[in-house]
Formats: structure tokens, sequence, C-alpha cells
């Protein structure tokens, strides 16, 4: 893969991430939240099956399991009580937490750095939830802030382990805990599936084998050519075509407030990636967790649904 190739797969792979928000809550009319992760995690599973396990995995995938899980879950359940755009945004703050949840957890110390996008981040994400007022902060804002929190977690705990197993193992392998326990989750509405339209089948079916598995795939590839500060910098654009397709295909509308907080919250995510990468000559392998992704075959760079 040639380096103009490179960059132009990472665009689309962040296109792909910003559109899972819209497809996401869309679905969410027609299928419960429980049973859409359900039957993506499965999907998933199977489309990464053929990378085999590898037993120094084995305690790393079921935290991260089990982390990825928490995130899905309050990001998809946060996504149809709040808007699409929202949840992106807020989403993305995680890429300035992950520094913060470093320090708090493996004592890595923090730099200025850390602390202006930390700073900055929050405050475009108070204007966003707050720009019709005090009163349009809503539980699916809460509830994504609370995936925000997780996904930096998975994101740190990802970079401690995934250096010291096979990183395409590891990939399927977060699957399993993650599909058994929205299984679990998922029993008591399992009997609505012969109700479950086509279109929204289909919908699943894209964000497990295009938005996980293949993307997974992709990134490890493009990332090999792509400078980090590149990759970074494009992944950073996320939200901004999640709002994008949230305006184009559901008609949500950000406001000029939104638009700063967006601004501020896009402008910390590029300052803290960029920084932590320039100088590196390439990223190191991998992609966005199972969300896997953004779940990834093994690097922060985004995280979408």
């Amino acid at each position: 893969m040639s380096p103009t190739l490179g960059l132009g797969v990472l665009v689309a792979i962040t296109v792909v991430w910003g559109s899972t928000f819209v497809i996401v809550k869309d679905a969410l009319d027609t299928i419960p939240a429980s049973l859409l992760l359900a039957a993506r995690f499965t999907l998933a599973a199977l489309a990464l099956a053929w990378t085999g396990f590898d037993r120094r995995a084995l305690v790393p995938s079921l935290w991260l399991g089990v982390l990825a899980f928490i995130g899905f879950a309050t990001q998809t359940v946060g996504l149809g009580i709040t808007s699409a755009s929202n949840a992106a945004f807020i989403t993305g703050l995680s890429v300035v937490l992950t520094p913060v949840a470093a320090a708090a957890f493996w004592r890595r110390p923090l730099l200025a750095r850390d602390y202006l996008a930390a700073s900055v981040g929050f405050v475009g994400l108070a204007i966003i939830a707050t720009r019709d007022g005090l009163s349009s902060v809503n539980a699916g804002d809460l509830l994504i802030l609370v995936t925000a929190v997780t996904y930096a977690l998975f994101i740190v705990y990802l970079g401690e382990v995934s250096g010291r197993v096979n990183a395409n193992s590891l990939a399927f392998m977060q699957h399993l805990p993650m599909l058994a326990l929205a299984w679990l989750w998922a029993t008591p509405v399992a009997h609505v599936i012969p109700t479950v339209p086509v279109r929204t089948w289909a919908a699943v079916a894209f964000l497990a084998l295009v938005a996980t598995a293949g993307v997974a795939v992709l990134q490890v590839h493009a990332q090999r050519v792509v400078p980090a500060h590149v990759a970074a910098l494009v992944f950073g654009l996320e939200p901004v075509f999640a709002a994008l397709f949230a305006y184009l295909l559901l008609g949500e509308e950000l406001g000029w407030r939104g638009v700063v907080g967006g601004a501020l919250l896009v402008g910390s995510i590029l300052y803290s990636q960029v920084g932590q990468t320039r100088g590196r000559p390439q990223a190191e392998g991998g992609g966005r967790s199972s969300r896997g992704g953004r779940p990834r075959a093994v690097d922060a760079g985004a995280v979408g649904p």
C-alpha cells in the first residue's frame, strides 16, 4: 500500500466511523440496544475468527472485552436518548481523557499539554451539552460521558498489553466476553428477532463486518505507511463527519454554540493526539478496539460506536 492510498484508506475509515453514530441511532427504532450489540459482536467475532487463539491473550481479552462491552452498552443506550452529534463529540473526549486515565491507574506523569487538552475538551463538552440551556443535558449525554471514560481506560490498557500478545488474536478474543455479556443482556428480548426488519439486519451487518472487522484489517495496513501524527489528525475528524451525517440524514443542527463547542472538542483531540505522536515515523500497528474496536486492532486513534 502506497502512502497516498494509505491516507485515503484512513480517511475512508474515519468516514465509516462517523457514519456509525447515525446508523446505530436509526437502527434503535426497530431493534433493542442489547440485541443490536449481541448480533453485532457475534458477526464481528465470526469475521475475525480466522486469527485464532493466543493463550497469552486470555486475561487481557477478558478485561478488554468487559471494558468494551460497558463502552458500547452505555454508548448505544445513550444514542437512543441524545443526538448523534452530541454522542460523537462526547465520545471523542475519550482520546483527551486517555493520558488522565494513564496517570490515575498506571501512575504515568501528566504533561502540560495533557492538562490543556483536557481543560479545553471539557469546556467544549460543556458548551455542546448546554447549548439549549442546562435543561438540555439529558441522561444520554451522561451515559456517553461514561462511554468516554471507559474507552479511555480501554485505550490505555490495550497499549499496556498489546505488545505482549498476537494483536489479531486479541482483536478476535476480546469479542468473546463482549458477545457473551451482550447475549446475556439480550435474552429477555430475544423473542423480537423475527420482527426486526431486513434493513436493520443489514445495518447490523455493516456495523459488524465493515465498521468493525473490515476496518480493523485495513487500518493495520494503512497505518504502516502513514505517519502517526497524520493518522491522528485524520482520526480527530471523526466527530465532524458524524455531525455532518447527523445533519444530512437526521436533520440535527448544532447551532452556533454547538459549532463552537465542537470546534473546541475537536481541537483538543487533535492537539492531544498530534502532540503525542509527532516525531514517531509511523503508528504502532493496529487500529480501533473491536470498536473493534474503535474496539481496534490496536491504536487509540478514534472512538465511534
